[in-house]
């Protein structure tokens, strides 16, 4: 394989572990919302059971799957390294933003939870 197909190669992984997040994403925060709303757990929201069933089992893997699809994109940021000033700014500027996202839903979880052990 040659160093341009490699490049290529990395880069298209580098897409697709993008393109991957950006799906969970909008689910992850939908779902830290729903689990910090007290009013989810109760039947007076009208939310389905089902629902309920799906953000409690779920949440954990989306959350983790985000975490590994970010530091895949680490990964594959450090193995080919972007050659322009540009190129490295937005994909700097795209990994603060996955890590701001992943941070956010990290930090309602965190702080619902020491909430609700002092109160």
């Amino acid at each position: 394989m040659t160093e341009e197909n490699a490049d290529s190669f990395v880069l298209a992984r580098l897409g697709l572990a993008l393109f991957a997040f950006l799906l969970g994403l909008p689910l992850l925060l939908w779902f830290c919302w729903l689990r910090e709303t007290p009013i989810f757990w109760r039947n007076e929201g009208g939310y389905p059971v089902w629902l309920r069933a799906v953000v409690l089992d779920t949440y954990y893997p989306i959350l983790f799957l985000n975490v590994f699809l970010m530091f895949l994109y680490v990964f594959l940021l450090l193995r080919a390294p972007p050659r322009s000033q540009r190129s490295l700014r937005l994909n700097l500027a795209v990994l603060a933003l996955m890590a701001a996202a992943i941070g956010f839903a990290v930090i309602c979880t965190v702080a619902d939870n020491i909430f609700l052990f002092f109160s």
